[in-house]
C-alpha cells in the first residue's frame, strides 16, 4: 500500500487545521511505507541469496522468520494458505482438529481464513489513531522452499504466496516474563518508566478494543524494557480481530472478554495527553475514511458473495469506535470500557461523505440482536 493509497484523519476545529493533519499524517504513513519497503527489499535479496525463512513452531498457523542479508531476523511473514485451518497449514494439529472436530472449531464470529487480513488491518488503524503500538503490516507475496505447497506425486513448484509480513521487533520479551520480573523486584520499574507504560498499555487498549480483539494474552503483548533505555511496547498476533458479529451475541459459551481488562494498568483514567488525542481524530471524517481503507483491504482477500460479511465487520468497528468515544469523554478507564455493552453502528446516507462533526447525523446505533443467528 503506499501512501497515495492510505487515508487520513482530518480535524475538526478549522480548515487550515483539517488540511494540517491531513497532510501530517500522509506524511507519517509514507514514512512508514518507505521504511517497510526497504526491509522488504532486504528480505526478498536475502532470499534470492539462499537465507530462507524459517517455520516458527509456536502458534497455530504457517508462520515464518524471514531473514535480512547478515542473517538477523527482520520480518514475519504468514501465508494465506497456511493460516490455521487452510488447506496448507502445516500443524498437524489443527489439521486433525478440523478433519475429526469440524463442528467446534474456530470462531463464529470471524470470516475463517482471513486472519492475514486482519494482521495488516490492525496495523492501519493503529496508523491512522497514530498509536504505533502493532509493528508495520503489509500485505505482500513471497516465494520460498520453506513454505509448505502442494504436491503431485513428490513435485511442487515454488510460486509466490500471499500473505501478510510484519516487521521484526528486536529485544522485545512476552508480558508474562516481563511482569513476572516486574513482580518478583519492585524497583526494577521506575515511576517514569511505570507512567510510560501505563500509556503504552492504554494505546494497545484503545487499539485491541476498536478491532475487537478475540486473542489478546500475555504471549503476543511483547515488552521491551532494559533499565535506563526507552520502555516500549508492541501488540503483535491480531490475526482473531475484526468479527462479523460482537462474541459476545454468538455465543454463550464463547464470549472472548478482553484479558488485559482486570490488569492494574487497565484500572486508571485514560492519560489526559492521549484523551485530547484520541478525542481530536474521533470524527466523523475519521470514522468514514478509516472504513473505506478497510473495506479495500477487506474485499481485497474474499470472495465477492461474502461481500455483505465485510459491511458486517465495519458495522462492529464503527460500534466500537462508538463507544471508545463515549468511554473517553465519560473519564472511563479501559477496565471500565471493556464493560460497555456492545453495539454496531451503521451509515446513514450510504452515498455520502460525512461534512457535520455531528455523529448523530451520520451514524445510526443499534443493538446487536441476533437471535435467529444465535450460535452456541
Amino acid at each position: 500500500m503506499s501512501a497515495n493509497s492510505t487515508l487520513s484523519h482530518v480535524g475538526i476545529d478549522s480548515d487550515n487545521e483539517s488540511v494540517y493533519d491531513l497532510m501530517s499524517s500522509l506524511e507519517h504513513r509514507k514514512k512508514v511505507d518507505d521504511e517497510f519497503q526497504l526491509v522488504f527489499q532486504k528480505a526478498q535479496e536475502a532470499i534470492n541469496k539462499g537465507i530462507q525463512p524459517s517455520l516458527i513452531p509456536e502458534g497455530s498457523s504457517g508462520s515464518y522468520f524471514v531473514y535480512g542479508l547478515e542473517g538477523e531476523i527482520v520480518g514475519v511473514f504468514k501465508p494465506k494458505d497456511e493460516e490455521p485451518f487452510a488447506s496448507l497449514n502445516p500443524k498437524w494439529p489443527k489439521f486433525f482438529q478440523r478433519m475429526l472436530c469440524f463442528c467446534c472449531f474456530g470462531r463464529a464470529c470471524l470470516i475463517p481464513n482471513t486472519g492475514y487480513l486482519s494482521e495488516a488491518a490492525a496495523s492501519i488503524v493503529s496508523e491512522m489513531l497514530q498509536l504505533d503500538v502493532v509493528p508495520t503490516t503489509r500485505i505482500v507475496k513471497l516465494a520460498s522452499p520453506s513454505f509448505f505447497y502442494s504436491r503431485f506425486f513428490g513435485h511442487y513448484d515454488v510460486r509466490p504466496k500471499e500473505g501478510s509480513f510484519q516487521l521484526y521487533v528486536n529485544g522485545y520479551e512476552s508480558g508474562n516474563t516481563v511482569f513476572a520480573r516486574w513482580n518478583y523486584d519492585k524497583n526494577l520499574l521506575s515511576d517514569e518508566e511505570g507512567a510510560k507504560f501505563q500509556l503504552l498499555f492504554q494505546k494497545m487498549c484503545i487499539v485491541d478494543y476498536v478491532i475487537r480483539n478475540t486473542d489478546r494474552h500475555m504471549d503476543n503483548l511483547l515488552v521491551r524494557h532494559v533499565p535506563g533505555e526507552e520502555i516500549n511496547l508492541a501488540a503483535i498476533d491480531n490475526g482473531l480481530a475484526f468479527p462479523v458479529r460482537h462474541p459476545e451475541c454468538t455465543s454463550r459459551f464463547r464470549s472472548f472478554p478482553f484479558r488485559w481488562s482486570n490488569l492494574p494498568w487497565a484500572q486508571g483514567e485514560f492519560d489526559p495527553v492521549l484523551r485530547r488525542h484520541v478525542l481530536s481524530l474521533l470524527t466523523p471524517q475519521f470514522v468514514h475514511r478509516l472504513c473505506v481503507d478497510l473495506k479495500k483491504l477487506f474485499r481485497h482477500g474474499i470472495a465477492s458473495s461474502n461481500y455483505m460479511l465485510v459491511n458486517s465487520q465495519l458495522r462492529v468497528v464503527r460500534g466500537q469506535i462508538w463507544n471508545l468515544r463515549q468511554a473517553i469523554l465519560a473519564n472511563e478507564s479501559p477496565g471500565e470500557m471493556a464493560c460497555r455493552d456492545p453495539i454496531i453502528v451503521s451509515r446513514r446516507h450510504r452515498n455520502e461523505q460525512p461534512t457535520t462533526a455531528s455523529w448523530d447525523d451520520w451514524f445510526i446505533v443499534k443493538s446487536p440482536s441476533y437471535s435467529k443467528q444465535q450460535l452456541f
